[in-house]
This record gives C-alpha cells, structure tokens and sequence, in this order.
C-alpha cells in the first residue's frame, strides 16, 4: 500500500467531497518527505493545459494551505505541512477509527506516512539489534510520532524491562521521522561515558570547533548544547540510560560523579528550545520524574511493555516458528509475557535444537513445566535482577515464590527475618515498579511470569548449593546462618497458601531441588540422613534462629520419602 491510504483517510474525513489532483500529488509529495518546490512537476501529462500553467509554487502553496484549513476542524487537530503525517497517525488510533492490530497494512501506512532515511542518523558507539522487521506497537508509534510532531515533546522516555524493545522502537522513531528534523543523532550510553565527554561528542557534532573552543565547565557545555537545539531541530536519541544509573540501590539515581547527567536532562526538558531528545531505560531517573511535575506537557514517558498476542505471532513466525495451535500459543505468549527479545531468544533456539517445523512442538511440554530455559534470556533477566538492591531482590524471590498477586502486608509478613520497616517495602515496591519489574492491580503485586521462571531457577541453585555436603561441617553459629541464608530466608512450600498454590511450588519448587539433589546422593536413604544432620545441627543453635529452614527440611525429607 502507498499514499493512496493517506489520501483515502482525508476524503473520509472530506466526503462527499474529493481530493483534485493537484491536492493528491500534494498529499503525495508531502508523505514522500517533498518540498513544495519538489512537488511541482510543471509539464505532467496527468494536468490539463488550462491548469499547467497555474500548477506553480506559489499555486502549490496556495492549495496546500486551503487544504490544512479545511482538514484542520474535520481531523480535530491543527494540521500543516510538518504535521499531516502526526496528526493522521493520531487521527487513526482515535474511537471510531481504530486500525487492526497486527495488520500488515497499519504498519505500512505507518511507514509511508514516515519516511525513511536511516542513512542519515548520525551514530556512534550504538550496540543495535535491528535485524528483522518491525511489528505491532502501532498505538505506541502513534502516540511517540504525536508527541514528537504535535506536541513538539523536549523530552521523551521510554522505559521498560530488558528485551521489550524500547531500542528497536526509539529507531524506528528515528528511522522514520528524519526528515521531519534537520538533523537526527544517536548516541548509545551503554560504555557509561562521562557527561564532558557525552557534552563534547555533541557539540562537535551539532558545532564542529576546536577542542580548545569549548567551554570549560559542565554547565558551559550544557548553556552550548541547548543553544544547539535552539538554533535548530535535532532529534536526539540516548540509548541504554541505565548505564550511568547507579545499581544496587533505589532506582533512578545516579553513579557517583554522573550527576552532571541530571543537569543535562533537566535543561533538555526544562528549558525552551525547538528540538526533540528521545531516552530508553530499564529504570526512570528521578530527573524524569521530577521534571514531568514541572512540565508535564513537554517531558513524558512511556512504559514499553508485552507485545500484544498478533504482532509477537507475527515475530515469532518471522524467525520460523511453526503455525501453533490458538490455546498453545496464548500460554507461550502469557509465559513470556509478551517480551519480544525472550520470544525471539525461545524460537531461534527450539529451531536450533529440533531443526524447526512440527518438531519444535515437542518442546512445549518442557516449557509448560518450567523444564525449558535458554541461557540468553536468563542473562538479560540476570542483568536486570542483579541491579536491584538487597531488599528488592528479597521481594521479588518472595514474590516468585507466592505465584499469585499478594497485597503488601501479605509480603511484609513473608519477610519475617526482614529488618526493614514497612515504609522501607513500600518505597522498594515502588522502585521496582519503576524498574518496570513488579505489577501493581488492586492493591496486589506481582511478577512477570519470565521473571517468576527465572527468579525459582536461581532459587533453587542457591538451595542446592547450600544444602551441598561440603557445607555440613563445625562450623561457629554466624558461619551456620550465612551458609544457609537462603534455606532459612525463603519458604520453599507454604503450608498457609492455598491448595492450588501449594502444588505449584511443590511441583516448581520442591520436586526439581530433589531431582539435582538425587544427583548427588544416589540412595534417598543417604539424602534423608544428610537432611537430618542439617535439622540436627541447627537445632543444636541456642537459641533455635527464627526462619523458614526447619520447615524446609521437614518438606525435603517428606518429599524424598514420597519419591
């Protein structure tokens, strides 16, 4: 499909009325990315003699502006020549005219009513996985080219879990709005550089001069680059901006001598200019959310998150997973909560191991039993896990453990040798809310499910390693608890939980650490005596410590007995 599409959409909005031919080749030359001066093709044969000698620039001009008049109440937005395609875009997702999602035929009026010249982005020390195509997000795309266009946003962010494809669809932006800025820049932050160093690269590039001519100072640098983006209008894009977030504690503050940082964005957001600065993070810098209460209009976020059902179909089928039934596909879509990065990982990789078509079925009762893992995935998810802070990390184990959405006194009451006060586990719910981790409905929280996976395999390396025999020595009280911390932290079955979730964490949770336990004692005989002298040993602790360890053990012991 081509501009065909755009121009039938304004002569629904102007019927009965039609567009001339005049005004079709301005639609055309428009959605093409033309000039007015582009445009006129004096001589076509498709113009009449009587209108050739009118059809000039100044004509052209004349026409185009009548047009914008006229479409600008129909399409409920102020529409000109740098806007049309914005507000098409956004007249399409409006009720009433809603394009199907995951139809090959949105995303090329998307693409046309954008055009492209990649070549054009200036890029630098960016790590991009751009291969393949492009499919769904036609809400988020309409929304990020509004706000771009339209709404003429200083600062965007978009932020989600590793995976979701902010970078791929921040490109996208880029890829396809070139030509509605006059120059686009990319700069990837994942090597962390310094805000001088990140302050000189684009100065040099918006304003090529010598070294010795740049300002001395950060806020010199700064003053520069926003007089940069005054003067014209760049589309600017930083990629990764969790690299130069500080891990390991709450989310959305800075490495140590990276607040320059906070600086630049809040200049970018709060001060006036005419260009355009697009951010992706797996975690908000406060910076964000401070400056979207002071400019709530010009600084905004997006939360990137699942991709719907269809458009993740269409990637999978892209990559050669087979036609799957309706109901299997939904469970794997719901397993990887819609990651397209995951999704990606899971097809190539059963590809590899079946050699694709019908056999890549039989992996799905692997996966339905949580048997199924493939090492890419954990290391993106292992990234994003070993960011968080120490109580973080223990409210996600916990909420990996609980299976089902569970209310915040429901997680305070988990974390019996827990020392942090309920104010401490509300502010580290909401950090990992930011980090876009946990999911908050009703006053419940959870987990991604591929979080959840990830999160019980790790759990249970961690059970295993310290129920390991080269653990059960004399060893003084202190050296005791730290080598069963997490056996004595963690609840491997509850028994106050419901029945169905009982058997889940048996089944997920109990049964595999008795399976990599039965590795290394052959005989259940050996492992019950094993599992004895660690609930002897322990009690033998005056006093008993408080924890989840004996009831661990007990649950082992009957769980072996039972196999």
């Amino acid at each position: 499909m081509d501009a065909d599409r755009a121009i039938a959409i304004i002569e629904s909005v102007l019927a009965p009325k039609v567009l001339n031919y005049v005004q079709r080749e301005i639609i055309r030359g428009i959605i093409a990315g033309s000039s007015y001066q582009e445009i006129v093709k004096p001589g076509s044969e498709q113009v009449d003699a009587n209108e050739s000698e009118k059809y000039k620039i100044s004509y052209v001009k004349d026409v185009a502006s009548e047009l914008w008049k006229t479409l600008t109440p129909r399409l409920g937005k102020k529409v000109t020549k740098k806007s049309l395609a914005a507000v098409l875009l956004w007249y399409i997702k409006q009720p009433g005219f809603r394009l199907a999602e995951g139809d090959d035929s949105s995303l090329e009026d998307l693409r046309l009513m954008s055009p492209q010249r990649s070549d054009d982005i200036e890029s630098s020390g960016a790590t991009l996985d751009i291969d393949g195509g492009f499919y769904g997000r036609v809400e988020e795309f309409a929304t990020l080219t509004e706000w771009c266009l339209v709404k003429r946003c200083r600062l965007i962010l978009l932020v989600g879990m590793g995976g979701m494809g902010k970078t791929r669809l921040a490109w996208e932006i880029a890829h396809r709005l070139d030509r509605q800025f006059d120059r686009t820049i990319w700069r990837s932050l994942v090597h962390a550089p310094s805000i001088t160093e990140l302050c000189t690269d684009l100065l040099q590039c918006l304003q090529p001069q010598p070294l010795w001519d740049l300002p001395d100072t950060v806020e010199g640098q700064i003053e520069r680059l926003i007089a940069c983006l005054k003067q014209d209008r760049y589309l600017l894009v930083l990629d990764n901006v969790e690299s130069i977030l500080e891990a390991q504690v709450q989310c959305g503050q800075y490495l140590p001598g990276y607040d320059g940082y906070d600086r630049l964005f809040r200049a970018i957001g709060e001060l006036p200019h005419q260009s355009c600065a697009i951010l992706t993070s797996r975690e908000k810098p406060h910076t964000i959310a401070r400056s979207q209460i002071v400019n709530p209009q010009l600084v905004r976020s997006m939360n990137i998150d699942r991709m719907t059902s269809p458009a993740a179909y269409q990637l999978v089928k892209s990559y050669g997973c087979p036609q799957l039934p309706a109901a299997m596909w939904q469970e794997i879509h719901t397993h990887y909560d819609g990651n397209p990065l995951a999704l990606k990982i899971a097809v190539i990789a059963a590809v590899e191991m079946t050699g694709g078509g019908e056999k890549m079925l039989e992996l799905y009762p692997l996966m339905k039993q949580g048997k199924l893992k493939f090492q890419n995935i954990d290391d993106v998810l292992a990234r994003q896990f070993d960011r968080l802070s120490e109580i973080e990390q223990q409210l996600v184990y916990w909420l990996a453990i609980e299976r089902e959405p569970i209310t915040g006194s429901k997680l305070r009451a988990d974390l019996v040798l827990s020392p942090h006060v309920p104010g401490d586990i509300i502010n580290a719910l909401q950090s990992l809310s930011r980090r876009c981790i946990t999911v908050c409905h009703e006053r419940k929280w959870s987990i991604q499910p591929v979080m959840t996976a990830y999160v019980i395999r790790r759990l249970i390396d961690r059970f295993v390693t310290e129920l390991s025999p080269d653990l059960l020595t004399n060893l003084s009280r202190s050296d005791r608890e730290h080598n069963f911390f997490h056996l004595n932290t963690y609840a491997i079955i509850q028994s106050k939980n419901t029945e169905r979730v009982r058997q889940i964490q048996i089944q997920s949770i109990l049964h595999p650490i008795l399976d990599r336990l039965s590795t290394i004692w052959k005989d259940p005989i050996d492992l019950s005596q094993h599992l004895h002298q660690i609930l002897t040993q322990w009690q033998s602790l005056n006093p008993i410590p408080s924890g989840y360890l004996v009831d661990n053990i007990l649950a082992l012991k009957e769980g072996g007995a039972r196999n």
